[in-house]
């Protein structure tokens, strides 16, 4: 239980410092469309987004989006530990925010994977193809693994109802 609370304690932690960073994001989302990109140099998850045209603009907008469903994929992770702290493993609640922050990351993962990969063409003017482990892939397979562990906890929540039907 120890190990709970302590996962609890770094989960909100984040949580705590994220919801300044997307105060911030909202507003720069709506900012971004005003502003000349040529000047800054924005670079996004080792995306650079240096030059000042509608594309550029729409995935830098888009890379922000992404980032909020993350965060939202943290808070139905809260949601859980929370249910874990007061032992109640098995309920309905438990198992679609699983599945929610499945979805959630998998969307992520493959959003941020194709802003990678136009950003790579759009930008670099260069298609390479690279082999091995990268954060985008890790974060669909996490996403995968979420949405299995939806699916393993709704099988062991019926065969605990099996089981409590039983003398």
């Amino acid at each position: 239980m120890r190990k709970i609370n302590i996962l609890k304690a770094i989960v909100d932690l984040l949580w705590i410092f994220s919801m300044p960073i997307v105060l911030l994001i909202i507003g720069f989302s709506i900012a971004i469309f005003f502003v000349d990109l040529g000047e800054l140099n924005i670079k996004i998850n080792s995306v650079n987004f240096n030059s000042d045209t509608l594309l550029t603009k729409t995935l830098l907008v888009i890379s922000v989006l992404n980032y909020l469903l993350i965060i939202t994929a943290l808070y139905f992770f809260r949601k859980v530990l929370n249910h874990f702290i007061r032992v109640k493993i098995f309920e309905e609640t438990v198992i679609t925010s699983f599945k929610k922050i499945g979805n959630l990351l998998s969307v992520s993962g493959i959003i941020s994977l194709t802003i990678s990969m136009i950003s790579k063409v759009y930008f670099e003017q260069k298609i390479s193809l690279e082999f091995g482990l990268n954060q985008h892939i890790v974060i669909i397979c996490l996403g995968l693994f979420f949405i299995i562990l939806s699916e393993i906890f709704q099988i062991a929540k019926t065969a605990k109802q099996e089981n409590d039907l039983t003398i």
